[in-house]
């Protein structure tokens, strides 16, 4: 009987033997000499193209990596990169379901989202799984301000970005009121929430505020017109890029030649694409995004080998995201812990950021940023 009991003893510890070496494992594969790493973004749905470029980004940058023989130093010098790109279509419940699907699986790090609602569904199971997550183009404060020690953002901030906007319409444009029109996602109260503060103590009225729901609203007439009426001196749109190009359409149809401020979530081709005419439209942007820097020039010359123009943001923050995987890498990391223990420690040389330097939160410090007339950034597009 001892025996028998013996016997299914073993079996069994056998069995859960089997199971943990098949679940969350570091995504080290050492007879291949394989490093898996997870990408996830919204690649279909109404924030496709944020998507699309975050994944084509990270292509291009894995595909540049193993093509000069891979990791170049530490103890996984000479392995190669192998990634999956999942698909959150936008949705915070997919991202968390992605998240659950790359901590159980066989990952070392995940890079990602740009939706700052996706990233904040994800996060937290990234953290439980102990899984790096890089986030590439989410702006949101509260995505580093949960406090997990597993997170690194290579964009800056919505309260960055806000501050900065509240004081170029001061500065620069001379503005002394404005009507803002945001959108009731994660990212557009973000913003509005850190202009309002900016925006009071600079001076600046802010005349009509009114919100909009992506993907839902697309005559944005009634909203135009309350703002029209308060007769501010700018309009500042904190929305994406599907419902800021239909609103500066719509904003010209109706007579209205107000100079338009946006963030640089307006860089994606389709704005220029739906809004039409950008004339006194303004972008807030990283001074590093210019074709004339080297980094950028080898990045367009690669993403012009099978897209064209000049890649957008999300792209840009993609294809950083790998290179600053990959010196984490080269420092010493062999597994999801190590990992996590090194990333904050690297700086790294990046096109969407001169330097990549982090802080104890994880954030990349911010670069100074410009103001762009978009007609001046549509033209480097077609470039």
């Amino acid at each position: 009987m001892k025996q028998k009991w013996g016997k299914i003893l073993l079996a069994v510890v056998l069995m859960l033997g089997m199971a943990f070496t098949g679940y969350a494992k570091d995504g080290i594969d050492a007879t291949k000499k394989i490093i898996r790493i997870a990408g996830y973004d919204a690649c279909t749905g109404k924030y496709g193209d944020y998507g699309m470029g975050d994944r084509r980004g990270q292509e291009i940058a894995v595909e540049e990596i193993n093509r000069n023989g891979g990791i170049q130093a530490g103890p996984l010098k000479g392995y190669k990169l192998s990634l999956e790109f999942f698909d959150d279509r936008g949705d915070p419940k997919e991202s968390a379901n992605i998240a659950k699907k790359v901590a159980a699986g066989d990952f070392l790090v995940a890079l990602g989202p740009t939706m700052s609602s996706c990233a904040l569904a994800a996060t937290p199971v990234y953290a439980r799984g102990g899984v790096a997550n890089i986030i590439t183009y989410s702006n949101a404060n509260t995505i580093t301000e949960q406090g997990f020690d597993n997170l690194l953002r290579l964009t800056y901030t919505t309260g960055a970005i806000a501050k900065y906007m509240a004081e170029q319409i001061k500065d620069t444009f001379k503005k002394s009121s404005v009507a803002v029109i945001s959108e009731n996602q994660d990212y557009g109260q973000q913003l509005l929430k850190y202009f309002r503060t900016s925006a009071k103590e600079l001076g600046i009225g802010i005349v009509e505020e009114s919100v909009i729901t992506p993907g839902q609203d697309l005559d944005f007439n009634a909203v135009l017109m309350k703002s029209k009426a308060a007769n501010p001196g700018m309009l500042v749109l904190f929305v994406t890029y599907n419902e800021a190009g239909m609103l500066v359409k719509q904003t010209r149809q109706m007579g209205w030649d107000v100079p338009i401020y946006v963030p640089d979530a307006m860089t994606e081709p389709k704005f220029f694409e739906l809004a039409g005419d950008v004339k006194d439209v303004y972008i807030q942007l990283s001074p590093t995004i210019d074709i004339e820097k080297p980094a950028a020039k080898a990045l367009k010359e690669e993403w012009n080998k099978k897209y064209s123009g000049f890649p957008p943001l999300a792209a840009i923050y993609g294809y950083d995201a790998v290179k600053v995987v990959v010196a984490v890498i080269e420092k010493g990391a062999t597994d999801r812990k190590s990992f996590i223990k090194l990333m904050k420690t690297v700086q790294v040389e990046g096109v969407g950021n001169p330097l990549y330097a982090f802080d104890a939160r994880g954030e990349s410090k911010a670069p100074p940023f410009v103001t762009m007339a978009a007609a001046e950034y549509a033209k480097n597009l077609k470039k």
